[in-house]
């Protein structure tokens, strides 16, 4: 089975598999949907940290389920039970961990190790966690499981047609960017079209209170984050020197190469239908 057949069928069986969950299990703001996210995101920030691990020592290692703290504290605080500004402090409360265990290492006059050790531990606690917070609070939006649905499916769009167009058209076309050579304008392109055709679909279907125009922008920044989130995630694999995160994903590779559009899609969706919907 080729790559571009495995990502179509992960494509048609996880989409209405998520969707079942968030239709019919809204409960408690979409529990089950928030733990799925923090699982993947305890899985992603593991990812990472193989590939940054291989190349110095850090003390996230020393904090498991990095990926984990963040998104849980944004949900019992979401959810009141936790009092405004919990994850806040909690993000204090861990680069002040990670800070004060270079009180305990030795080698403190390499002031390069030190560098190394400290970005590449607060690196691992803030992607994906701290991007999964505005995920995690799209469940809080009015009409929420609408707004969850569309979501993913502006950005499996964008993803899933890029790749098509990109690989049935692309290889004669321009090549975007050095860090992710198969990127094509081809790709590109059809990604933001397709992806702006479903946002107004999916507007005049279920008569969102948005305006048409308002959906198009909307649907125009997911395309354009998508591809962000996607070209910073290939930066750190290509100078990691790995091809795929991990192998959990089918036709994708690791959960952080499926989680790098929704991560750095999810704080641009989130502002933007807070401004719209006010």
């Amino acid at each position: 089975m080729n790559q571009l057949t495995q990502r179509l069928l992960l494509f048609f069986i996880a989409i209405p598999l998520l969707v079942s969950i968030i239709l019919f299990l809204p409960q408690y703001n979409h529990l089950v949907w928030n733990i799925l996210l923090v699982l993947s995101s305890t899985i992603g920030a593991s990812e990472l940290f193989r590939m940054v691990n291989k190349y110095s020592s850090f003390s996230m290692r020393k904090i498991p389920f990095a990926g984990a703290y963040l998104p849980i504290a944004a949900y019992l605080e979401m959810t009141g039970i936790m009092s405004s500004g919990f994850t806040g402090l909690i993000i204090i409360v861990l680069l002040s961990i990670i800070m004060m265990r270079e009180v305990f290492i030795k080698d403190q006059i390499n002031i390069q190790k030190i560098i190394n050790r400290l970005m590449g531990s607060i690196l691992i606690l803030l992607y994906p966690g701290i991007f999964m917070i505005y995920a995690i609070k799209i469940s809080i939006l009015p009409d929420a499981s609408l707004f969850i649905i569309l979501f993913l499916l502006l950005i499996f769009t964008n993803d899933s047609m890029a790749f098509v167009f990109g690989s049935l058209f692309g290889r004669s076309s321009t090549k975007l960017f050095l860090v992710s050579p198969n990127k094509s304008i081809v790709g590109f392109i059809s990604g933001i079209i397709f992806t702006i055709a479903t946002g107004i679909t999916f507007r005049i279907f279920f008569q969102l209170p948005i305006s048409l125009l308002q959906m198009s922008l909307l649907s125009f920044s997911i395309a354009i984050t998508a591809n962000a989130g996607d070209l910073i995630e290939s930066a750190i694999k290509r100078s990691a020197n790995v091809k795929d995160s991990g192998s959990i994903m089918p036709g994708r590779g690791g959960m952080l190469d499926s989680l790098d559009s929704i991560l750095f899609c999810a704080p641009a969706y989130y502002f933007i239908l807070s401004i719209i919907l006010k």
